[in-house]
């Protein structure tokens, strides 16, 4: 089976960027870095013949370089798409692909690992309504029977949503708990009584807020009620105490609420055969 990788750059560390690249690049066919910003560095020699740019160093976000990575899978005749974020690295790549490979179902979407421990290891493969879209090994002719990645989403909520309309439509997720994956958590700074804050700019965290109840929205309790709450407090707490642009971020926020709640938006039915 061949797999292809799709990571998305956004201005980033040559080090740290080349470091997590190098954790995975060699175990797969090919490798298509999307350039969402320019790279402020050139690709060594030893991954030249491996790695494919593409993106005209615009931010697209995500969901537009999966896709086009998914086509391109597609039309290449490859079997899996790993997707992956600038800031993961992973353990032991080589293992992880090796056993997702050994268990290939079709009616499994996507095979992930472990990112920063979070799931229990009492069980080697565990099934999940969820999981990060970095890392995540994606059946390339299921994701494509799911229509791909929502570009109307475009960031935030992606991978929750993917991942409800795979679960919805029959197909199933599972982590390889042995599998780990480090992976950083946005770029946040600690504030006030040891609390931390996103930091995120004005359009963001327009994405975050309605996209979140456009979920609500299509799928009812997902996400609930307590997780609605608990990133609304956490996001409000953060900017109050530790970030610039007050008054930009929560008339975004307000806006992309309203817009989630009331605003029309594209419904993604049952797929068919």
């Amino acid at each position: 089976m061949k797999t292809v990788a799709i990571v998305v750059a956004f201005n980033p560390s040559e080090e740290e960027f080349l470091g997590n690249l190098r954790s995975y690049a060699p175990f797969v066919d090919k490798v298509l870095l999307w350039r969402n910003s320019e790279l402020g560095f050139d690709i060594p020699e030893d991954l030249e013949g491996k790695v494919e740019l593409c993106g005209d160093c615009s931010n697209a976000y995500l969901a537009k370089p999966y896709n086009h990575a998914l086509r391109w899978a597609m039309d290449n005749g490859f079997d899996y798409l790993l997707t992956m974020d600038q800031d993961s690295r992973w353990s032991d790549f080589g293992a992880f692909l090796g056993k997702a490979l050994s268990l290939h179902e079709d009616d499994v979407a996507i095979y992930a690992p472990n990112p920063n421990g979070q799931f229990p290891v009492d069980r080697d493969i565990l099934p999940v309504d969820f999981v990060m879209t970095s890392g995540s090994l994606c059946n390339v002719k299921a994701c494509s029977k799911l229509g791909g990645f929502r570009e109307d989403y475009q960031i935030y909520w992606l991978d929750s949503e993917f991942c409800c309309r795979a679960v919805r439509n029959g197909f199933s997720i599972k982590v390889l708990t042995g599998s780990y994956l480090k992976h950083q958590l946005g770029h946040g700074r600690k504030i006030a009584f040891g609390w931390t804050t996103a930091d995120y700019s004005p359009q963001v965290y327009y994405f975050i807020f309605r996209n979140m109840f456009w979920m609500r929205r299509e799928y009812k309790d997902n996400p609930c009620l307590k997780s609605i709450i608990h990133y609304s407090l956490h996001y409000f707490r953060g900017i109050l105490l530790g970030e610039k642009q007050k008054v930009r971020k929560f008339a975004s926020i307000f806006r992309g609420i309203r817009h989630g709640l009331f605003g029309r938006f594209a419904r993604r039915g049952p797929v068919t055969a």
